[in-house]
């Protein structure tokens, strides 16, 4: 009898072992099993989209690619011929001022400017076929996460599709506890494969905004090219102008040159005294602790390239070239046609042109901008001004293309820095130039004029 009880409970446990072995790993893997098709076609899908998303370039692309390279190549040619307008320009501006020499330096000028003009178009071409290429670049990630998207969610489905098996189906459906067990392993490397993908998913999603961020940064130079290359053209104009001008005023004679620089230089001079007469009369003292420390470097360049001609004080060439004899900025050596941008963010107070009221005697067309730190910029000797009174400005906003007016032995950027409590614009009467007013910024305080080096960064 013994024996025969032993026999059935064998029996028995023969039956109740595979159903506890089942349900423990129902228990282990919720996601229960799911059937070889299943897995089979949803491994295939993952590693099609795999490969799919690495796709190669296609032609379009490829070309588009050399397309680029080659603008590439032609803006760094121009780069090249305009730098060496640049040295010809400084060569010839210090030759003697003879009627021949300035003919000559607004001849290679105006050839400047032409290949400036040249370089832009060339960069408005380049920035559109980055724009084009970054499309693809946003094409591209748009079809991976979809691609990605549509893996994870059929793998969801087939595991939403095994979640609904009863434990009783799984345990009917006559399969070997070592194929559960193999099915378990291909579900559990499904699981890593969605987790891989959605990883990737995350990547493409933030590749995507990033492109998206480039692409509006390219429209935007794209914008501002096409708007340069009309001021350019602007500018060129009023080179070809002057040149227009001198040799009908001069009747192609030197000695018709000369006494008009004569007459600019008297002009000058002459106003320059006026300013310093004016300045003498002024008693106010500002309070230092109003006034920016020195060294704090709050400003930016104004320009992309620097070079100082000029420093503030009291220089070698402000003795005899200033009725105060001292230099109230700093100039920096800036051809024709080259952008001058806002150093710091602030309003614009007032632009304003004194060749209108005597020609050739000081600042030209100018702009006056207070910023938001203390300080206030002056710069003159514009050929376009592009901002208005009133207007606010960012750091490196462009304000204007340098140029020669005012007066000026040659096109240069001037630049005065102010404490913001000592300047305002206003007016005085001009005896140099028949009676004629003058309106333009003028210092309200004696220390109103800082040394702009001391707020700008260090060279």
């Amino acid at each position: 009898m013994f024996f025969t009880q032993t026999k059935t409970q064998e029996k028995k446990r023969e039956k109740i072992i595979p159903f506890f072995v089942v349900f423990l790993f129902a228990v282990c893997f919720p996601v229960a099993v799911i059937g070889e098709d299943i897995t089979d076609s949803v491994a295939v899908n993952m590693a099609t989209s795999t490969t799919d998303s690495v796709a190669a370039e296609t032609e379009e692309e490829i070309a588009l690619r050399n397309k680029i390279s080659q603008k590439n190549n032609e803006l760094e040619t121009l780069k090249s011929q305009i730098d060496t307008y640049q040295k010809q320009l400084d060569f010839t501006q210090k030759e003697a001022k003879t009627l021949q020499n300035t003919v000559k330096a607004l001849d290679i000028d105006r050839q400047k400017m032409n290949t400036s003009i040249k370089l832009t178009q060339k960069q408005l071409e380049a920035t559109s076929l980055s724009i084009e290429e970054t499309d693809y670049e946003i094409n591209d990630s748009e079809s991976k996460m979809k691609m990605s998207t549509e893996a994870i969610g059929e793998v969801l489905r087939a595991m939403d599709q095994t979640d609904s098996r009863t434990l009783i189906e799984t345990i009917l459906s006559n399969k070997k506890l070592s194929d559960m067990l193999d099915e378990s392993m291909e579900l559990s490397k499904l699981r890593i494969e969605v987790d891989k993908h959605l990883k990737e998913l995350q990547l493409y999603k933030e590749t995507l905004e990033k492109e998206k961020t480039k692409s509006e940064k390219q429209k935007k130079k794209l914008g501002g090219y096409k708007a340069q290359l009309v001021d350019q053209k602007t500018v060129l104009d009023i080179a070809k102008k002057e040149k227009n001008d001198l040799l009908s005023l001069t009747r192609n004679r030197e000695t018709d040159y000369q006494r008009i620089l004569d007459a600019n230089l008297a002009r000058k001079e002459a106003f320059e005294k006026e300013l310093f007469d004016y300045e003498s009369q002024l008693t106010r003292q500002l309070d230092r602790k109003y006034i920016p420390a020195a060294g704090v470097k709050i400003l930016s360049w104004p320009l992309e390239n620097i070079f100082i001609t000029q420093h503030f004080g009291r220089t070698k060439d402000s003795v005899r070239l200033y009725a105060s004899g001292t230099h109230n900025g700093i100039d920096f050596r800036a051809s024709r046609g080259t952008s001058v941008k806002s150093p710091a963010k602030g309003e614009i107070v007032a632009t304003g042109n004194t060749d209108i009221t005597c020609s050739k005697a000081s600042y030209g067309k100018w702009v006056l901008i207070r910023h938001d730190n203390g300080l206030t910029t002056l710069f003159g000797h514009f050929d376009v001004i592009k901002v208005s009174a009133g207007q606010s400005v960012e750091v490196g906003d462009l304000i204007g293309y340098s140029g020669n007016t005012g007066y000026s032995t040659g096109p240069h950027l001037h630049m005065t820095v102010f404490a913001s409590d000592g300047v305002q614009v206003g007016s005085f009467n001009s005896k140099s130039c028949a009676g004629k007013t003058f309106t333009m910024p003028l210092p309200t305080a004696q220390n109103a004029y800082l040394d702009p080096e001391d707020y700008l960064p260090d060279l």
